[in-house]
């Protein structure tokens, strides 16, 4: 699996207390107990997590100090906490040398039993509570997005999603360097579709290299021999092949080995692959839709139609969960069973196949047309809860609409196409008129495993409002 580590995600760690502890109270054993807290934070988090640096907030000048060090710290996002109370006016010096990187507030006590009773030294150091909340509206007022949790250092819980936040913050940080390539250009056959690859450059982070037909051919052409015929022989030994000539599927063997090396050749993180593009059918005879295994073994990922929007959501869902995703467009629901059903021509990620339902098959769809039948492979994803995510690049902004529900795997349902039969959470009909609402496209990625959470949280930093149906 490809989930984000957390061990890879260098994170700070700020502690804030007021100066008053020190100049009003200054009672010696409060300040020994509220060190020793911060050790205990401190060694609470190193244990499962990358903590680069730690800095501890308790006057101007600490302040002024810490400021510095992070506008030129290596740490990828913070977690703030309000050890005791402390002055909520530290918090837009941080805000300002933190920048656009995340931000997680932890509501930190130091017990995760509360005592029977506490002495007015353990109320003191128990005060970090009020100064989270005092800081809250503070960080709202200040339009600062965060991820939020509270807790003992001893909870697991509380640790458990500190690391949820070091993965979030990898995938942001990861979205931000990320490459998408365009083969051979976008669909003009969607204006829904469209995205303006300069604003998802400066607003989201991906950058877009087109990639030409000709490119793919002369990989192609510079693939080792051998390579092909090992795949050839993979495939002939571990799937069903019908109605497919040798020639054929040693060509689509080759084509998609191409389409494969030269998005990692590209270091791409997607490739966006226009698959009806009439230049690769005519120079190819047929459209590669085999899914090479060194995709997964490099990370790299197909998305499909030349849709960037739905490129955008593979690469969330992907980094996020470490799984296959899938890419569907839905055909037809039955209301009774509260299903649909979709799926997607092209190359498809076998890893997601349902247990005996991989096979490879003629293209449906241009075996009539191009030169040669074509080789297609067919599956139906397995069974397990899934999670859908679209994102839609509107005029003034950017959009995602998520839903879950469960993959019901089985028998293949239609013939084809990979497909999916998905049983929702959220009736039919409440899904359909609530997509009327907003307006969509008809694609829609999807992955094993409930990502709810992340997709909340990921969304609101990034700024695009999430509607979920259901």
């Amino acid at each position: 699996m490809n989930v984000a580590s957390t061990s890879d995600t260098p994170l700070g760690l700020l502690l804030l207390r007021a100066e008053w502890f020190d100049s009003v109270v200054a009672l010696p054993s409060l300040k020994e107990a509220v060190e020793r807290d911060a050790r205990r934070m401190n060694e609470a988090l190193q244990s499962r997590l990358n903590l680069a640096q730690v800095w501890t907030v308790n006057s101007l000048q600490s302040l002024e100090s810490a400021c510095q060090q992070l506008r030129s710290s290596t740490v990828q996002g913070l977690i703030l906490a309000f050890q005791v109370w402390a002055e909520d006016y530290y918090l837009a010096p941080i805000l300002e040398a933190l920048g656009k990187r995340p931000l997680a507030v932890w509501c930190f006590q130091p017990w995760q039993k509360l005592p029977l009773s506490l002495s007015f030294l353990d109320v003191l150091r128990a005060s970090g509570w009020v100064g989270t909340f005092e800081g809250l509206g503070t960080l709202h007022n200040l339009k600062k997005r965060f991820y939020f949790t509270y807790g003992s250092p001893d909870d697991d819980r509380l640790i458990t999603e500190l690391e949820r936040f070091a993965r979030l913050v990898r995938v942001y940080d990861a979205l931000k360097s990320a490459r998408f390539g365009l083969l051979p250009y976008r669909n003009e056959q969607m204006q829904s579709t469209f995205v303006d690859e300069f604003r998802l450059l400066h607003e989201l982070g991906p950058k877009v290299e087109y990639l030409s037909v000709q490119q793919l051919a002369e990989t192609c052409e510079n693939l080792d021999d051998a390579e092909v015929n090992q795949y050839v022989a993979e495939l002939r030994q571990n799937v069903p092949i019908r109605g497919v000539t040798a020639d054929t599927l040693e060509r689509a063997a080759r084509v998609s080995l191409g389409l494969a090396h030269l998005a990692i050749e590209r270091r791409l993180d997607i490739l966006s692959f226009n698959d009806i593009a009439p230049e690769t059918h005519r120079r190819f005879g047929l459209r590669p839709a085999l899914y090479p295994p060194l995709l997964w073994e490099h990370n790299v990922h197909l998305s499909l139609e030349g849709d960037l929007g739905a490129a955008t959501a593979m690469f969330i869902l992907q980094k996020l969960s470490g799984q296959g995703v899938f890419f569907s467009e839905f055909w037809v629901w039955d209301e009774a069973e509260n299903l649909i059903i979709g799926g997607h021509a092209g190359p498809q990620n076998p890893q997601l196949a349902e247990p005996g339902s991989l096979w490879i098959s003629q293209d449906y769809e241009f075996a009539q047309s191009d030169s040669t039948e074509g080789a297609h492979l067919q599956f139906v994803v397995a069974k397990g809860r899934v999670t859908l995510l679209q994102v839609r690049c509107k005029p003034e902004g950017w959009q995602a609409i998520a839903a879950q529900g469960s993959s019901l795997g089985g028998a293949p349902r239609l013939e084809g196409y990979p497909h999916v039969v998905v049983r929702l959470d959220t009736p039919i009909e409440a899904f359909l008129r609530r997509c009327a609402e907003v307006g969509t496209t008809q694609h829609f990625v999807l992955t094993f495993g409930d990502l709810s959470q992340e997709i909340n949280q990921f969304c609101e930093w990034l700024g695009i409002p999430v509607l979920w149906l259901g």
